[in-house]
């Protein structure tokens, strides 16, 4: 395996990066473990790697050359989910791409049983690799408010529920499979959810519509109608490759809905767009009830890029007493996987130097 490295990553160096390798975003966290409650950078790159496998190693010879400055001594891989066919290529291959700039000594793993492990391990056990970034989560913000709480973290393809009580996130699942099976994951995202998955028997007005099953809109769309997010955050392909403007998502709203001629106005698909909206967010709101019963939890913690728009819906109905958003606990990051890896990472470091 050849390893070449940049400069700037020598024995000297201190800082952490975490690299978070996900279906369609990539993201990296790079913390200082003296102070992790103040994360040194974050930064989200839009990259499919299914279908963009050739692109990810320009991408990441850019990304760590633009970090060298970072003084940056470990890097942690993790991994939002097994993109390609199983758990083992999907490790094996951002391996392959990573050793290219990173030497293996430096690259460490967080894996699903909480620990940290090196490369050897990793590649000898992929499926406990994969998919753990929500258990990190669980544990991060534990750490940090110290309280039992729900932490409902509404992402951009799905939305986890993780329940932790006195230190111990209290789920019996191991993976994503069983996490489905346990109404712990909802594939319910702000960006990359087929908007049809969300009630694919539609009614309105009376009328009951069987759309489409094929990717015509997605809730990028849907919240981009509703004024929830802006251009700069639709960073996803359209279905359709056009724009990612309120024009154009209306007319991917009237794509699904098979219209050819003007019968629905603009004033009518903006309707139609609330009512998606609604739907999607009173399912989450459902699992949130269930989740608080089934654990007896009151306290609810939302993280992930879509937190605002499900904390705003959720306030408006006054029906959770003890409601936070992650931004509440540390106004200056964004509380999500990568950033609590890197915080339970130095913070278990810094305890061992003690």
């Amino acid at each position: 395996m050849t390893v070449t490295q940049t400069e700037g990553f020598s024995s000297t160096k201190e800082n952490i990066a975490v690299l978070d390798f996900g279906a369609a975003i990539l993201k990296i966290v790079i913390v200082d473990p003296s102070h992790p409650e103040e994360p040194l950078r974050f930064e989200r790159i839009y990259l499919p790697i299914r279908t963009k496998r050739e692109e990810l190693e320009g991408v990441l010879k850019t990304l760590l050359r633009s970090y060298a400055d970072y003084n940056i001594r470990k890097f942690i891989l993790t991994f939002r989910n097994s993109f390609l066919s199983s758990a083992k290529e999907t490790l094996e291959f951002v391996i392959d791409s990573v050793t290219k700039f990173i030497r293996p000594l430096n690259i460490i793993f967080y894996s699903i049983d909480g620990e940290f492990v090196n490369l050897e391990t990793a590649l000898k056990y992929p499926e406990k690799i994969i998919a753990t970034g929500w258990k990190a989560l669980g544990e991060g913000i534990w750490r940090l408010i110290n309280q039992d709480v729900l932490i409902v973290d509404f992402s951009t393809r799905t939305t986890s529920f993780i329940p932790v009580r006195e230190g111990r996130i209290m789920s019996k699942s191991n993976s994503d499979h069983e996490r489905m099976k346990n109404n712990e994951l909802l594939y319910y995202g702000v960006l990359e959810t087929n908007a049809a998955f969300v009630q694919p028997k539609f009614e309105y007005r009376g009328e009951l519509y069987n759309l489409p099953s094929e990717y015509r809109a997605l809730t990028a769309d849907i919240f981009l109608i509703t004024d929830d997010i802006q251009t700069p955050g639709y960073i996803i392909e359209t279905p359709d490759k056009k724009a990612k403007f309120k024009e154009d998502a209306l007319g991917r709203l009237r794509d699904m809905l098979c219209i050819l001629d003007e019968s629905f106005d603009e004033f009518e698909l903006i309707k139609i767009a609330h009512l998606f909206k609604t739907r999607l967010l009173e399912e989450i709101n459902q699992n949130i009830r269930r989740k608080l019963f089934e654990n007896n939890l009151r306290k609810i913690v939302l993280s992930g890029i879509g937190s605002n728009i499900l904390y705003q819906y959720l306030k408006a109905k006054d029906e959770h007493d003890d409601l936070i958003q992650a931004t509440d606990i540390i106004r200056t990051a964004e509380i999500n996987p990568p950033y609590c890896i890197a915080y339970i990472y130095a913070t278990k470091k810094m305890m061992a130097n003690v």
